[in-house]
């Protein structure tokens, strides 16, 4: 039996007009899509700095292997992907039942490293941060109290703000995710 999103897929795919054309699209679209999904999935609150540098994401057949390609902008990134390239791999096998027995990561040549079809996305997220939320009377206290056994008066004002400044970010976070 098919899935409704599958058939859904295929009728968007078919309207473009031309059908190869929309296949190859609509498979770009699914690859990055996953592999997205699976960045996500390894790097959690991370991801957007990784999809960020990503100049591009291939999955292909190379010498008749199934490979992952995948072009970042910086060799920093490429090295951090090339240490997780085993759970990013298994996590498209468990999410998407994608099986790549290759993974190649490469450092793009300097006309494509200004490609980045996640950027827009994750500067959308970025835009969309919780507000800080005021801390209470308690929460004020505590803070002081913290501080208080600091002799300098510069340092103890500068830490006394960057904790509360810390605690209000973080109950904002607190409250966006319930």
């Amino acid at each position: 039996m098919r899935k409704v999103g599958a058939d859904i897929t295929y009728l968007v795919a078919t309207l473009v007009g031309d059908d190869e054309q929309a296949r190859i699209n609509l498979r770009a679209n699914q690859v990055r899509e996953r592999f997205k999904r699976a960045l996500e999935t390894v790097y959690r609150d991370q991801a957007p700095l990784f999809l960020a540098h990503t100049n591009n994401v291939y999955i292909m057949n190379k010498d008749d292997v199934r490979t992952l390609i995948v072009y970042v902008d910086e060799s920093i990134y490429a090295a951090e992907l090339n240490a997780q390239r085993e759970l990013i791999r298994l996590h498209l096998l468990e999410l998407f039942g994608e099986d790549v027995e290759a993974f190649e990561i490469y450092v793009s040549k300097p006309k494509f490293k200004n490609n980045h079809p996640y950027l827009a996305e994750v500067s959308q997220k970025a835009d969309e941060k919780p507000p800080s939320i005021p801390l209470n009377d308690e929460e004020k206290a505590y803070v002081s109290d913290t501080v208080a056994h600091i002799e300098d008066q510069h340092l103890r004002e500068t830490l006394q703000k960057a904790m509360t400044a810390d605690l209000e970010w973080k109950k904002g976070e607190k409250r966006s995710r319930s």
